[in-house]
């Protein structure tokens, strides 16, 4: 079956919201009617006469885009940087999402699930950094490393190792929720519990 639900980071450009789904072309099996029925994907049927875009916004009904365009965090995180998204992804992976901006006016865009890797921009340069360090910038500039936007078009394979060695570090850092079995990181565990903070809120309201 085909992604459905929500495009995570497609915002429409028509409204300015992110409650896009996926709009899928073909003969749909019984699992994708289901998921059409239910609002988490647009089917297209067989024969499409006019050509239509790769999201749907459920707010407004807008298609735009085409299958693999980058997010809107991603396309605005390769224009701070004044490159092209598949130069961006090549250097550091895709699937970034803003966070904000610190006091120093660095913005700052997470990736990973949970969060793993930070990066913070600059115009004409970036420095990755441990998601944990976002929340006081003078640590994120000293626990992270600083790359030119030269870097990014010329030496790709060193942000992308030092993206990796970040992340396997913040990985490591990781606890599994005995509750729902989904990783967590430390900040989100519920201590002695043994489960992640979601899980202990609905322990402690049944």
């Amino acid at each position: 079956m085909d992604e459905v639900g929500v495009v995570r980071g497609q915002v429409c450009p028509q409204c300015g919201v992110e409650d896009a789904v996926p709009v899928v072309l073909g003969m749909p099996d019984a699992a994708l009617a289901a998921a059409a029925e239910r609002g988490l994907v647009v089917l297209a049927g067989c024969v499409v006469l006019d050509e239509r875009g790769a999201f749907h916004c459920r707010g407004c009904s807008h298609e735009w885009g085409a299958a693999g365009d980058p997010t809107t965090d991603e396309q605005q995180l390769a224009d701070l940087l004044g490159v092209r998204h598949r130069e961006l992804a090549h250097a550091v992976g895709t699937g970034w999402r803003r966070l904000g901006s610190d006091l120093a006016d660095v913005v700052w865009f997470a990736s990973g699930e949970p969060p793993q890797v930070a990066v913070g921009v600059v115009p004409g340069m970036l420095t990755l950094a441990p998601v944990g360090a976002v929340d006081d910038p003078f640590a994120a500039w000293e626990t992270g490393r600083s790359f030119t936007r030269d870097d990014v078009l010329c030496s790709p394979a060193l942000l992308a190792r030092t993206a990796d060695d970040i992340a396997r570090a913040r990985r490591r850092s990781f606890r599994w929720c005995g509750r729902c079995r989904r990783p967590f990181a430390p900040e989100d565990f519920a201590g002695y519990r043994g489960t992640c903070a979601s899980c202990a809120e609905t322990d402690r309201r049944e």
